[in-house]
C-alpha cells in the first residue's frame, strides 16, 4: 500500500499523504500509472496469492494467476522455493516452469531444489529448469570458470561443452580462458568453443595460437575445436557474410600451416579436421568472387 511507505516520516498527515499519491497517478502518463502506481497493488496482489498456495481450495487458481503475472512473479517464487510448506515450494516449481524463460532468474535457485527432501518437489523443480531453457544457465556457468574452487571450474566448463550452440553468451570467457596458467582449463576451453561451432568464430584467432601450447593436450583441442568451427561455418554458409568468410579463410589457412609443421607432429586426422572444411570454404569464396564478376 502507499500509505505504509510514507508512514514513520508523515504519520500526523496520512490523508494528505494519500491525497498526493492519488493526483500523482492521476495526474501522470497511462504509462507512468501502469509501471509506477500500480506496482505496490501487484506486489501486494502477489504476496496475498503465494499465501494462496498454502490452502488446497485456492492454489490451483494462485498458480494460475500467478503464472499469468509471469517474470514480476519471479523473486516472490524464489522465497517460495524455501518456504516451510512443501506444497508450496512444489507449487512455485510448477508457475515458475509455467513462466518459462523469463523465470531465468530463478534458475539457480531451482537447481537447488533438485536436492529438496520432499520427492514431488524435486520432480517439478527438474521440470521447470527444462521449461526455463539451458541459456538461462549460461551466466552462472560463466561465473564459475572463474571460481576459487578447482571442481567448479571443471564443471563449468564440462557444462559449457554440453550445452554446445546454447552456451554462445559464452564465448568471450572461454577465449580469455584459453590464456588460463592450468592446462586442463585451457584444453576445456578450446573444446567448448568447438562445441559451439558458428557462435565462436571470433576465438579463431586464439585457437590459431594454441596450436603451439606446450601442452599436447590442448594443442590438439585447438586443432579439433577449429574443425568443428570450421564445419558449423561450411553447413551454415547462407548465415556467412563474404567478409567475415575471408577473415575466416585466412586465419585458418595460418592454422594448416602450424598444423602441418612437422616438429609438431600432429596426428592426420587433427589435419584434416581443419584441412577439409577449409577447403569447402575456400570453395564458397571462389564462388561468391566469381559472382561478384560476373555482375
Amino acid at each position: 500500500m502507499p500509505v505504509t511507505r510514507y508512514t514513520q516520516k508523515l504519520r500526523f498527515n496520512v490523508i494528505a499523504s494519500q491525497i498526493a499519491i492519488a493526483l500523482v497517478c492521476f495526474s501522470s502518463p497511462l504509462l507512468v500509472i501502469n509501471t509506477a502506481c500500480a506496482q505496490p497493488q501487484t506486489e501486494t496482489q502477489i504476496s496475498s496469492y503465494i499465501q494462496q498456495l498454502k490452502n488446497p481450495q485456492q492454489r490451483s487458481a494462485a498458480i494460475d494467476y500467478l503464472a499469468t503475472v509471469g517474470k514480476p512473479a519471479v523473486p516472490a517464487l524464489i522465497t517460495a522455493l524455501q518456504d516451510s510448506d512443501a506444497q508450496v515450494r512444489a507449487s512455485a516449481a510448477i508457475i515458475l516452469g509455467k513462466i518459462g524463460p523469463a523465470a531465468a532468474q530463478a534458475a539457480v535457485p531451482l537447481v537447488r531444489a533438485i536436492d529438496d527432501k520432499d520427492p514431488t518437489v524435486r520432480s517439478h523443480a527438474v521440470q521447470a529448469i527444462g521449461k526455463i531453457g539451458k541459456q538461462a544457465y549460461v551466466p552462472h556457468y560463466i561465473a564459475a570458470l572463474d571460481s576459487e574452487k578447482k571442481w567448479e571450474r571443471y564443471s563449468a566448463a564440462h557444462a559449457l561443452r554440453a550445452m554446445g550452440k546454447d552456451a554462445a553468451s559464452a564465448v568471450p570467457a572461454l577465449i580469455k580462458k584459453l590464456q588460463d596458467e592450468d592446462p586442463w582449463m585451457r584444453q576445456n576451453a578450446g573444446s567448448a568453443l568447438g562445441s559451439i561451432g558458428k557462435a565462436a568464430v571470433p576465438a579463431v584467432p586464439a585457437l590459431v595460437a594454441r596450436l603451439q601450447d606446450t601442452d599436447e593436450t590442448v594443442r590438439y583441442s585447438a586443432a579439433y575445436a577449429l574443425g568443428d568451427i570450421s564445419l558449423s561455418l561450411q553447413e551454415n554458409l547462407n548465415q556467412v557474410s563474404t567478409k567475415e568468410l575471408d577473415t575466416v579463410v585466412t586465419d585458418l589457412e595460418k592454422a594448416l600451416k602450424v598444423l602441418q609443421n612437422p616438429s609438431l607432429q600432429f596426428r592426420p586426422q587433427a589435419i584434416t579436421s581443419v584441412s577439409d572444411p577449409l577447403a569447402a570454404l575456400k570453395n564458397e569464396r571462389l564462388k561468391r568472387l566469381k559472382s561478384q564478376s560476373a555482375r
